[in-house]
């Protein structure tokens, strides 16, 4: 990953690791190995780092200096449990809603969007919202994110 980074920053481009249910970079754990082995920037996707067993809002303060880009999404760890439980892969969990939209799943979206404040975070803050052709219409899709960017207006953001 470092040798990445370097090549990235040869170029002019500087990268930011995105941890992932489903990679080797998915728990709290994992980042904070990651994190100490290099020096790459971190993408912190909250509803991954939440369904992979972390709060969200106490990693973003420990790592906000390394955060320079921020997906918000929201998450089910019951529905987690029975698809593990089921076996099914990342792609189905995403299809049962496992990244449930924002505000009904168990993200504290008041507290990530105070801290973000709090850390004087400046960067890039995206609604990644998993879904999967043909569970949800796209009419569905597009009504979802305006409540999104609603919630998120409703919040300061």
């Amino acid at each position: 990953m470092q040798q990445a980074t370097d090549r990235c920053r040869e170029r002019g481009f500087e990268p930011a690791y995105h941890h992932h249910l489903g990679t080797y970079v998915e728990t709290p754990d994992d980042v904070e190995r990651l994190l100490e082995l290099t020096d790459v920037e971190l993408c912190l996707d909250t509803g991954h780092l939440l369904l992979a067993g972390g709060d969200p809002v106490e990693c973003l303060r420990k790592w906000a200096s390394r955060v320079t880009h921020v997906h918000i999404k929201d998450g089910d760890t019951e529905i987690l449990a029975q698809a593990l439980a089921d076996g099914v892969d990342l792609r189905e969990l995403m299809g049962r809603g496992g990244f449930a939209l924002l505000g009904e799943g168990e993200l504290d979206l008041p507290a990530v969007i105070r801290t973000l404040d709090e850390i004087d975070y400046s960067g890039w803050v995206i609604v990644e919202q998993d879904t999967l052709p043909g569970r949800r219409s796209v009419a569905q899709n597009i009504a979802d994110q305006a409540a999104n960017r609603q919630k998120l207006k409703d919040l300061g953001l």
